[in-house]
């Protein structure tokens, strides 16, 4: 795909940003609930391994990536994203389901 020289290293620093915020401030938030936490971790790692199958996806010629055919390569990362994204919304949920049970 074509884009902005900008675009890219844009991206990568926002998503990066915004992963390691939501980390950080998700852990402060929950420091004294032990296992919403633990599974915030895991969904915000579950993310980053998502979010990394999709940038090389998407930005595989910026990145100098040259697979032996794009469209294999293409379709893994692609299918790898969607496995980890999925990953990631369980564990954000279990986050919701857990909080709820404290509350009731």
């Amino acid at each position: 795909m074509s884009f902005e020289a900008e675009v890219i290293p844009m991206f990568l620093v926002c998503a990066g940003v915004v992963s390691i915020l939501e980390l950080i401030i998700g852990c402060l938030l929950l420091k004294n609930q032990t296992i919403a936490r633990n599974r915030l971790i895991g969904h915000a790692i579950s993310m980053a391994i998502a979010l990394f199958f999709l940038v090389r996806c998407i930005f595989a010629n910026w990145l100098g990536v040259v697979p032996a055919i794009a469209s294999i390569s293409n379709s893994a990362c692609i299918g790898l994203f969607g496995i980890f994204w999925a990953v990631s919304v369980c564990f954000f949920l279990s986050v919701v389901v857990s909080l709820m049970g404290k509350e009731s």
